[in-house]
């Protein structure tokens, strides 16, 4: 095999392995687990919490997910716990975020966007105003990831920071009907221009040893 078949199969392989990491479509919760995290999350939030979760796991079918927030910031920084800080709401935010950005990333899980809304622009029908400050769309990669990070990973440590700085949040788990370009494509091509320059680089080497007077 020339040593440009070997560059491609192992550039095919990295690929394959980050598509199985990605992930996207695996296997629903089984019975045993949605009862795990609806007991986990009684545990930590009390009944409420237990059905809310006991329904969103149940309901699960294996397949990646998105998470839209929407988030209303506090005038000044309030932990719980009544400690005093001279950091914004947003800086502390920003704590809560090098805490779960791991978390989320090491599972294939990561931001989608996150846009500050200017105004309503307009709108028809009867619905309320809102006045959210920050909207934010994350991909899991499954339920299962995140019922492990919110519910098994010390997610609340960072999530003090969280409360701190938020006034008031909302969040819902949405089934994505239509895809943009996604993440996949990434890997696909750097890959596939890594796999070209080496072909070109190793070609240009060839091409001047062949060159060589004897």
């Amino acid at each position: 095999m020339t040593g440009s078949r070997i560059r491609w199969v192992v550039i095919f392989l990295l690929y394959a392995a980050f598509h199985v990491w990605y992930g996207g479509n695996g296997s629903p919760l089984s019975a045993d687990e949605v009862e795990h995290y609806a007991a986990r999350a009684r545990e930590l939030a009390g009944p409420e919490a237990e059905e809310r979760f006991r329904k969103f796991a149940s309901s699960d079918d294996g397949k990646q997910f998105v998470m839209v927030n929407l988030n209303k910031y506090r005038e000044r920084t309030e932990y719980r716990d009544g400690r005093e800080v001279d950091r914004s709401p947003r800086e502390v935010e920003r704590l809560y975020l090098a805490d779960v950005l791991p978390k989320l990333l090491v599972r294939a899980c990561h931001p989608v966007i996150v846009v500050d809304p200017i105004l309503t622009i307009a709108g028809e029908g009867d619905f309320e105003r809102t006045d959210w400050e920050r909207i934010a769309l994350a991909r899991y990669r499954s339920r299962r990831d995140f019922l492990e990070i919110m519910l098994e990973s010390n997610w609340e440590e960072g999530g003090q920071h969280k409360w701190a700085a938020l006034e008031r949040t909302h969040t819902m788990p949405t089934v994505p009907q239509l895809w943009g370009v996604g993440i996949r494509v990434v890997p696909f091509l750097v890959l596939l221009c890594v796999g070209l320059l080496l072909d070109r680089i190793f070609g240009a080497r060839r091409s001047g040893h062949s060159n060589q007077p004897e």
